[in-house]
């Protein structure tokens, strides 16, 4: 089954590339609400590896999922897979 994955690290100027927050989507519909947030696509259309998310996709995921995302971060999206 797959799921997207939000991660968040510091830019790169400052130079440290620890994960600084993740957040995996739990749902099928809320996976999908997101896909079509973010692409435009279903959930099976989404090319795999990640997609460095705008401030104003992060700021719509946030209402969406009722999330506080810490300022200061690059976020991105990425496909996983449940086994």
């Amino acid at each position: 089954m797959l799921f997207l994955s939000i991660t968040g690290f510091y830019p790169d100027d400052v130079q440290d590339n620890t994960l600084q927050f993740e957040l995996d989507i739990d749902g099928s519909e809320m996976n999908e609400k997101v896909a079509q947030l973010i692409e435009s696509k279903p959930l099976s259309e989404l090319e795999p590896g990640e997609l460095l998310l705008r401030e104003d996709q992060v700021a719509a995921l946030g209402a969406l999922l009722n999330v506080s995302f810490p300022s200061g971060l690059e976020y991105f999206m990425g496909t996983c897979a449940k086994y």
